[in-house]
């Protein structure tokens, strides 16, 4: 049994998470949390209600819960006057709890993933893995780099799934309905895989569990061996993905910020000083 593979993909669930919150952070600051969260309604609504789920199975209150956040107190405009997306629950089990709520949502949303996947994937995954012009196949590699050699390998190897999700994105056959229906609700429920107003604590500890889970399954189900040679692909893509997205939001967040910088007005002080 390869166990490398299995630490690797804890690893990559793990980056898809962060680089997922950093890409709503990003989008939040610039248009406002209010009109993200309306984007990405599917993977909102998804993500909530198994929150909901996951805090009612522990014996636990919901006491209200919001899909789209209100102005603030202040009521003016902005993205730090929307708030995210609110569920006031409260697992009854003090420290498992949260694990378990937040387990639920992230399960809820990957299963989403995998049954988009599942009906109307297979031409963006097709075209991703074999298309661009390459001949290699986009992979992510499925071990942990051991030496530095093998560590800036795999550097260059993402910067290489970089370069192809671009080329696919360009490539793809747009006008069927399949491809614009599958990368948007991927995406919707791959940012909705990172935290809103939740613990990010509980949520590392879910993901640490699932990943666990899966391993488990693998290496004792001989029937599921090839669980992740089979989930691989997709892994791949949604890496990629999110390094495309995370790399053009901060291109885009630091433009928007320096226009802002040139337009703003001059004050007497800065006048002085200049």
């Amino acid at each position: 049994m390869d166990y490398a593979i299995y630490a690797a993909f804890s690893v990559y669930l793990f980056g898809i998470l962060f680089m997922a919150m950093g890409v709503y952070r990003l989008w939040a600051g610039m248009v406002g949390a209010q009109a993200v969260n309306w984007a990405i309604l599917p993977g909102t609504v998804v993500s909530e209600m198994a929150y909901i789920f996951g805090c009612l199975i522990t014996g636990g209150e919901v006491r209200h819960a919001k899909l789209m956040g209100a102005k603030g107190r202040s009521g003016k405009s902005g993205p730090d006057a929307e708030a995210e997306p609110t569920t006031e629950a409260t697992p009854k089990l003090a420290h498992v709890g949260p694990v378990v709520a937040a387990f639920a949502s992230i399960l809820a949303c990957g299963a989403g993933i995998l049954i988009v996947h599942a009906l109307l994937g297979e031409p963006v995954i097709t075209e991703f893995s074999r298309g661009g012009g390459l001949m290699v196949t986009a992979r992510l590699p499925e071990a942990l780099p051991t030496t530095s050699g093998e560590f800036w390998d795999q550097i260059a190897g993402h910067l290489g799934l970089l370069r192809r999700m671009a080329g696919t994105l360009v490539a793809l056959p747009w006008l069927t309905w399949r491809v614009p229906l599958f990368v948007y609700l991927a995406t919707c429920l791959t940012l909705r895989l990172a935290p809103t107003r939740r613990s990010l604590r509980a949520t590392l500890a879910a993901v640490v569990v699932l990943a666990g889970i899966i391993a488990l399954v693998g290496l004792v189900w001989r029937r599921l061996a090839g669980l992740m040679d089979d989930i691989w692909p997709l892994v791949t893509f949604l890496w990629s993905a999110m390094l495309l997205l995370l790399a053009v939001s901060l291109i885009v967040r630091g433009a928007v910020g320096l226009v802002r910088a040139l337009m703003a007005k001059e004050t007497p002080a800065r006048r002085r000083t200049d």
